[in-house]
C-alpha cells in the first residue's frame, strides 16, 4: 500500500467551504455503495447540512493509509466535533439527539476529554468495553459509561476540535490508529473514553498481513518515543522514565545516562 496521498482524490460532500460546521465525518473509502449508505444513514440520524462529510477515495489500486488519509481530512475539516469512521457505519439505533446528550454528559463529567469510541480497553481490565451491533452480537453493551480506556476501535472514533488530538505521522498503515490517537491524546494532555451510544458496525474485523505491517511500524514508532532519555534542557537536565522504581534506583539509571550523554557529545 502506497504511503503517500498520491492518487487520492478529496471528496467533500459540502460545497461552502467558508463555513463552519458542528459536526465533520472522515472516511476513506474502498466501497461506494457502502460509503453512500452511511452517509444517507448519518442524514437519517440527524446530521443534516450544518454537518459536512469528508472522504479519500480509496476505490483505485493506488490507496493513501489511515494515518495520512485520516490526518488530511483533520486538516481540511471544519467541524467542532471530528468523527473519523469506517464506511460501514449505520446509524441504525442512536441518532444525533442521543450523541449530542452523551457528549455533554462526557464533558460534564471531564473537560479534558480528547476523544471517545464506542468500544475499547480500559486500563488493568481483562475484557474491552463496547456499545455497539456487529457481526459478534447485537445490542453488545458491556462495561460502565462513560469509561475512560487505553485503547479504542477504529470503527468510530470521536475527536473533541480544540484538543488538536491527531494520528502519528511517522505510522503507516490500516491499523493500530485507535491506540496511537489515545497516546497521542494522553501526551497533550487529555483523555479518552468508551461511551453509551449504539451504532451498527457491518465490518468484518479480520486480521491479515497488512495488521502485522502496521502493528511493527506502530511498536516501532512509540518504543523509541516513550523510551527513556536525559534531556538537558536550556536550564537545569532532566531524566525522564515511565518506569515505576525506588527512587534510589531512578537516581542511578540517571546518573548513568548523564555520564553515557557527556560522553557521547566529546
Amino acid at each position: 500500500m502506497g504511503k503517500k496521498l498520491i492518487g487520492a482524490k478529496f471528496v467533500s460532500k459540502q460545497e461552502n467551504h467558508k463555513m463552519s460546521f458542528a459536526y465533520s465525518f472522515c472516511s476513506l473509502v474502498t466501497d461506494q455503495k457502502l460509503y453512500d449508505s452511511f452517509v444517507n444513514s448519518a442524514k437519517a440520524a440527524g446530521f443534516g447540512s450544518d454537518c459536512e462529510f469528508l472522504s479519500v477515495d480509496n476505490t483505485s489500486m493506488t490507496q493513501t493509509d489511515a494515518y495520512s488519509g485520516l490526518n488530511s481530512m483533520i486538516e481540511r475539516s471544519q467541524g467542532n466535533i471530528l468523527i473519523l469512521c469506517h464506511q460501514d457505519i449505520l446509524f441504525d439505533f442512536d441518532n444525533r439527539i442521543i450523541l449530542e446528550d452523551r457528549l455533554k454528559k462526557l464533558e460534564q463529567k471531564d473537560t479534558k476529554w480528547g476523544v471517545c469510541g464506542v468500544a475499547g480497553f480500559p486500563q488493568n481490565e481483562k475484557y474491552q468495553f463496547v456499545r455497539i451491533t456487529d457481526k459478534f452480537g447485537d445490542n453488545q453493551m458491556v462495561g460502565n459509561f462513560p469509561t475512560q480506556v487505553i485503547c479504542l476501535d477504529e470503527c468510530f472514533l470521536i475527536i473533541k476540535r480544540k484538543s488538536g488530538v491527531r494520528l502519528s505521522a511517522d505510522i503507516f498503515g490500516f491499523h493500530l490508529y485507535g491506540t496511537d490517537i489515545c497516546l497521542i491524546a494522553e501526551i497533550l494532555g487529555y483523555k479518552a473514553y468508551v461511551i453509551d451510544f449504539h451504532l451498527r458496525h457491518l465490518g468484518n474485523g479480520l486480521i491479515g498481513p497488512s495488521y502485522h505491517k502496521a502493528y511493527n511500524s506502530f511498536r516501532q514508532k512509540w518504543s523509541y518515543t516513550l523510551r527513556d532519555r536525559y534531556i538537558r534542557s536550556t536550564a537545569l537536565p532532566i531524566f525522564l522514565t515511565g518506569r515505576q522504581e525506588p527512587y534510589f534506583l531512578r537516581n542511578l539509571r540517571s546518573w548513568i545516562a548523564r555520564k553515557i550523554q557527556k560522553y557521547q557529545i566529546r
